[in-house]
């Protein structure tokens, strides 16, 4: 996690124990969010895949982070979303996010049992 300034600089230094103390408190928050769930799964006597499990874990994450951005955006007084992300924002968001998308073809993805050769990116 990085913290940054009333101006959006990031504070630098080589041990930032505030921005650890935060994470340790959002983990906290986290996990007290999962709990139910995971007892929920426990006393059923299942199990939660490894891969589920850390989608889990972010999906809480990242509600706690929107609780949180909402919290602080009504303490301010924002009423408009308009006010926080432009459309310019979000079209910037959008390339970023399509870039980091990786679309395989269906044999490619069950690991080319298939016997086909895999499609090289034309050089």
């Amino acid at each position: 996690m990085k913290l940054v300034d009333q101006d959006g600089n990031e504070i630098t230094s080589a041990e930032n124990k505030e921005a650890k103390e935060l994470e340790k408190q959002l983990g906290n928050k986290t996990e007290k969010l999962l709990e139910p769930i995971l007892n929920k799964v426990k006393l059923s006597g299942g199990q939660i895949p490894q891969q589920q499990l850390m989608q889990l874990s972010s999906m809480a994450h990242q509600i706690l982070f929107n609780r949180m951005v909402y919290n602080l955006a009504i303490k301010v007084g924002i009423e408009n979303i308009n006010d926080l992300i432009s459309d310019d924002d979000v079209k910037e968001l959008q390339t970023s996010l399509s870039n980091q998308l990786r679309v395989v073809d269906p044999g490619e993805q069950q690991g080319g049992e298939q016997g086909e050769n895999p499609k090289q990116p034309n050089s």
